[in-house]
């Protein structure tokens, strides 16, 4: 019998049974229970090390068991004699993670609140240090109690199992346009004024591909096109990078190979062939289509543009130690430099001005300066695209001028009305940042005035144009989504209050007859 109640123990020890022994044992206990369940993994019965950094750093965690040793004849049995030997056994290591535990009961909570609020297949998030590739906290949302390890269905254990921002593959959508962005920046193809025109969509390759905003956003900026996420501005980007070039980043910032973080099963992400991409793949390339990244492989690609161009390994464990002191401590290493701090500052300013003017509005925080951007990507199933399944996500840094925080959030499958990432993961980590920087007293670097309040109109039925002027006149930004003349559909409803400046959601389509 293993793991015997301590006091059944007792009682057996006062009996004195002859031919029963009692050796001690150790058991996990996970103090927090349903806290980092993916980061940590768990042991099996014997404590060896099944999942996570259990395994990972078993060698380390594992101690070598103590021996009784007693005469015995040649084939072990006891001889009778009192002679015994008694070998002490060693205690294993204690292993210190760069896990914040207070940033990850932040993250842990918001988790909670968004798979209530969305109604969502999953929500994961990643918090690093920038300058370090420490991994601050990291969670993946469903989890379960690491005291008590659902053993009875196996497929489902490993399910629930997967560190999804290290094991997942996703197309990363608008996010992936800074990537783009970089190395159009960075090989002299484009400035922050050159002036594009979006109709709409772009002909590539004789097939027409749509920006997201089917009605196009017309004569702007590179600067306005960053903020309106124009698909279209980027599908011109790739185009001028080239094959050749636009791979030789992707694969500088870390797509296409693991990142080397600390955890077993860490995918690699999914790149076609460089010899096979037609203009029409790099075009959507060039938007976050027709790529799968992971999470962590897309966080680690920010922090390289935050701090200014050094793509380091990521890591969860700090340091080893035992009684006597530290004995080993894990560092960063530099792997590349992806881009120049001139083009990182570029970017970083762009990305602020999401978030102060654009689609990234949601994650303003009142008093703080942040950069960021969104993103909203189709779902595959099949090989095929799966109807109605999206991945909704924001990334940004923060705060602005002294950047200690980068932060994701992806949402599998929302299912709660909208699907945009500027709605969906933008308000969730700006309420991640915000406590982030209450936890760790970060000082404000703006006069945080009286928060302005506005009230969303009634535009459902109206014409599009009659919508957009009332909700600018209203002073809030929006997305789109079908294609129509009328709006059919808003998302919130008339009459919600909100903070001046956020992104509202109106549904497109046609009058019913009649």
């Amino acid at each position: 019998k293993t793991q015997v109640d301590e006091a059944v123990a007792k009682t057996i020890i006062e009996k004195n049974l002859a031919g029963v022994v009692l050796s001690i044992n150790n058991k996990r206990d996970y103090a927090y229970g349903d806290f980092l369940t993916q980061v940590l993994g768990y042991t099996r019965i014997d404590g060896v090390g099944q999942a996570g950094i259990e395994a990972y750093y078993d060698e380390y965690l594992t101690g070598v068991d103590g021996k009784i040793l007693s005469e015995g004849d040649v084939i072990g049995r006891n001889i009778g004699t009192d002679i015994t030997y008694y070998e002490e056994g060693t205690a294993g290591l204690d292993l210190h993670l760069t896990i914040d535990a207070e940033i990850q009961n932040i993250v842990e909570n918001v988790l909670d609140r968004i798979v209530l609020e969305q109604q969502c297949k999953n929500a994961i998030c990643v918090v690093m240090d920038p300058n370090t590739f420490e991994v601050l906290a990291m969670s993946t949302k469903c989890s379960f109690d690491l005291n008590d390890v659902p053993r009875d269905d196996v497929a489902h254990l490993n399910e629930m199992s997967k560190n999804y921002p290290v094991v997942n593959v996703v197309e990363p959508g608008s996010t992936f346009k800074l990537i783009t962005l970089s190395a159009a920046l960075e090989l002299g193809l484009t400035n922050k004024d050159e002036t594009f025109y979006c109709p709409g969509y772009r002909i590539v390759d004789g097939q027409r591909i749509k920006c997201w905003k089917t009605t196009g956003h017309g004569h702007q900026t590179l600067t306005e096109g960053v903020c309106n996420s124009c698909n279209c501005v980027f599908m011109d980007l790739a185009q001028r990078v080239s094959v050749e070039r636009l791979y030789e980043y992707i694969e500088k910032f870390g797509f296409g190979s693991k990142t080397g973080i600390d955890c077993f099963a860490e995918s690699s992400g999914i790149l076609m062939k460089e010899d096979s991409v037609k203009n029409v793949d790099l075009a959507r390339i060039g938007f976050g289509h027709a790529i799968a990244v992971t999470p962590l492989q897309l966080i680690c690609a920010v922090c390289s543009i935050v701090n200014g161009g050094n793509l380091m390994t990521p890591h969860l464990a700090s340091s080893i130690s035992n009684e006597s002191g530290v004995i080993k401590e894990f560092g960063s290493e530099v792997k590349n430099s992806t881009i120049s701090q001139e083009t990182a500052n570029i970017i970083k300013e762009m990305m602020k001005a999401v978030v102060e003017h654009a689609d990234g509005a949601n994650a303003k925080i009142a008093g703080y300066q942040i950069g960021g951007k969104t993103g909203t990507a189709q779902k595959y199933e099949n090989g095929v695209i799966a109807q109605g399944k999206y991945v909704s996500s924001f990334v940004g840094f923060g705060p602005f001028e002294n950047a200690q925080f980068a932060v994701l959030v992806m949402v599998d499958e929302p299912s709660a009305g909208a699907y945009y990432g500027s709605i969906v993961a933008a308000p969730y980590a700006k309420d991640i940042f915000r406590q982030i920087f209450e936890t760790k007293h970060i000082e404000k670097t703006e006069d945080e005035s009286e928060e302005l309040t506005c009230v969303m109109p009634d535009v459902t039925g109206q014409s599009v144009a009659q919508a957009i002027s009332l909700i600018k006149k209203a002073g809030l930004y929006f997305e789109t989504e079908g294609e129509g003349t009328f709006v059919i559909k808003q998302l919130p409803k008339a009459g919600t209050v909100l903070r001046a400046g956020s992104v509202v959601l109106i549904k497109l389509g046609e009058k019913e007859s009649g």
